[in-house]
């Protein structure tokens, strides 16, 4: 019945046009007018693309406005925002609960219910992750509107860094800010008095303020509950129990990762002897030991062994991970056990079944870092975790133990060549780290060569290939440079630390100021590039040397870090970097021996 009368619709439809004819330019001239507005919504085409970040354009009341108490607060934005996001964003110190939010294109209108206080300053702060309404525009750093319902705005101010673990400026860190007494014990599960964020070179300001103490602790808040979640996100303490307005320097660093938090994510099968797992965090990929790890079949018990990993992208620190394994049983289910040798850490499980899939690996072969017939190596950069050394790079996992064997060191010199000791360094089952003993040195010519043939693959063919092998000529001390500084510390000792940007590796030197408090520092044949330059007096108990470790404090209980302070600096080929400044706050006195 109905494809009938849509039938006779159209027929009627039809006729009637033709006993009109104008109709049909009308429909002409009109059908793309309709299907243009039945369209998805999108940006017109033409012009240059809109990347400007998402911004504040206004709001009423303005920035630093005195004696108002507003009902409803106005901010302007440079794009449409949505309401969820900007409710989500929204920071009131001191608390403010009772408000809706209602958006109306590019203005949010923020509806208050209860009167605020008198006499008192409030802040509402827009978190950086805010984004607009189709999520192409973020704010990019946090943004403050401070007033007053009185006469009198608080003017306190602090601000200061956050640096990785690694040295680096930290972005997008929420920063914290508790008032608290000389005699309070605080808890950092309730909501901070205040809160600021990180900008892309990690630096953070509090505007603002009453003239209080405050307890500062920076987070990685990936949950934006703006509470300190142990075990999932990174965070920094001061060097100090408290600290007051007017600080213009205070720098936080992050703690490393814990070990004992890592867990497993996902994990898949490739074929079936090969396993891709992925962890909660990267880590260096060097420090996975295959031993804890466990795959069982959950129908027999039976242990599946494992052979070797590797990262997919050959990177050294990496959160995924391939295992080779033996094969698997087809549709079999297998039990992953995850359990680092680390005081409390926790194990993780996950399940998974068998590949069928079986994987036609091809023949073993081998490359050489750096290449053939390389000039003025560095050898410091190729892989710079793993020191003076250069790389061996395998297309498949190899046995850790044949790889010494088939390799050979020399160093050419006066017509001959003489052995060089060395060391093999595995970063994974195909990536390995050749070190000289006593570093490559400068401005000399080396070969190593390879045997393929003598290299245990784990997987598919052995290398046909007799030998492989490279001749490469070191730079010379001209394409190194130096830093030399000086600096103040109220303490006994104190370690100074040089480090490459983006790499774990590190000079160090333990330098002991003079009575008055002043010391000098310097390090030599440094590859190019930029470094941090980071002093720290160690709390630690007893000697002091080079390995001595940074102590991050905690959370819960509250423990100050280590005082530090840092600086970058930039090397230059066969330039020396002077007048480096280093002045600690010296608040820990370490027992030297």
């Amino acid at each position: 019945m109905l494809r009938n009368n849509l039938a006779a619709f159209n027929s009627e439809g039809s006729a009637y046009v033709k006993e009109f004819p104008g109709l049909k330019i009308l429909a002409a001239v009109l059908a793309p007018l309709f299907f243009s507005a039945c369209a998805v919504d999108r940006p017109p085409t033409g012009g240059p693309p809109d990347n400007a970040p998402l911004s504040v354009t206004y709001s009423n009341p303005s920035p630093g406005a005195i004696n108002v108490s507003p009902q409803t607060i106005r901010i302007g934005f440079s794009h449409n925002v949505g309401r969820d996001d900007v409710s989500k964003s929204i920071f009131f110190a001191p608390l403010v609960d009772d408000y809706d939010v209602s958006i109306h294109g590019k203005e949010a209108f923020i509806r208050l219910y209860s009167p605020l206080k008198q006499n008192r300053t409030y802040t509402l702060t827009l978190r950086e992750h805010l984004k607009s309404l189709y999520g192409s525009h973020r704010l990019g750093k946090s943004w403050a509107l401070a007033f007053a319902t009185g006469p009198v705005i608080d003017q306190g101010s602090i601000e200061g860094r956050v640096w990785s673990s690694r040295m680096a400026p930290a972005q997008g860190i929420t920063v914290m800010a508790y008032a608290v007494s000389p005699s309070e014990n605080i808890s950092f599960s309730a909501r901070p008095d205040y809160i600021t964020q990180t900008d892309s070179s990690g630096n953070f300001r509090f505007d603002n303020l009453a003239f209080c103490s405050y307890r500062i602790v920076a987070i990685a808040d990936k949950n934006g509950n703006l509470q300190f979640d142990r075990g999932k996100e990174s965070f920094a303490v001061t060097s100090s129990t408290m600290v007051r307005p007017g600080l213009t320097r205070l720098e936080l660093r992050l703690a490393p990762d814990d070990p004992a938090t890592w867990s497993l994510r996902s994990c898949r099968t490739i074929n079936n002897s090969e396993i891709e797992i992925t962890f909660s965090n990267p880590f260096p990929v060097k420090n996975l030991n295959l031993s804890a790890l466990r795959i069982e079949n959950s129908d027999t018990g039976a242990t599946l062994p494992l052979f070797g990993f590797f990262s997919p992208s050959r990177s050294s620190e990496d959160s995924t991970i391939r295992l080779l394994t033996a094969p698997m049983a087809e549709k079999a289910s297998y039990r992953l056990r995850f359990m680092p040798d680390v005081h409390g850490s926790r194990p993780s499980e996950l399940t998974f079944y068998g590949n069928s899939r079986k994987e036609h690996y091809p023949e073993l072969s081998v490359r050489i870092v750096p290449a053939n017939v390389t000039d003025k190596v560095i050898a410091e950069t190729i892989h710079p975790d793993s020191g003076s050394s250069i790389e061996l790079h395998c297309n498949l996992p190899v046995a850790y133990a044949s790889v010494k064997p088939a390799v050979s060191l020399t160093l050419s010199g006066k017509g001959r060549e003489s052995p060089v000791p060395f060391t093999i360094s595995q970063i994974d089952s195909r990536t390995f780290a050749i070190v000289a003993a006593e570093g490559f040195l400068h401005g000399r010519d080396y070969r190593v060569q390879v045997r393929p043939g003598l290299l245990r693959g784990l997987a598919g063919s052995p290398s046909k290939a007799a030998l492989e092998e490279s001749r490469f000529s070191t730079a010379g001390e001209e394409e190194y440079g130096e830093i030399s500084g000086t600096g103040t510390a109220r303490t006994a000792a104190l370690i100074v630390e040089a480090r490459r940007s983006g790499t774990e590796r590190f000079r160090r030197t333990v330098v002991r100021p003079a009575s008055d408090g002043k010391f000098s520092f310097s390090f030599l044949d440094l590859p190019a590039g930029e470094y941090t330059i980071t002093g720290f007096i160690p709390s630690s108990s007893g000697i002091v040397s080079s390995m001595t470790e940074w102590n991050s404090g905690s959370v819960t209980p509250f423990v100050p870090s280590d005082p530090f302070t840092a600086m970058t600096v930039t090397i230059r080929p066969g330039w020396s970097t002077e007048n480096v400044r280093l002045d600690l706050p010296a608040t820990r006195q370490p027992t030297v021996k």
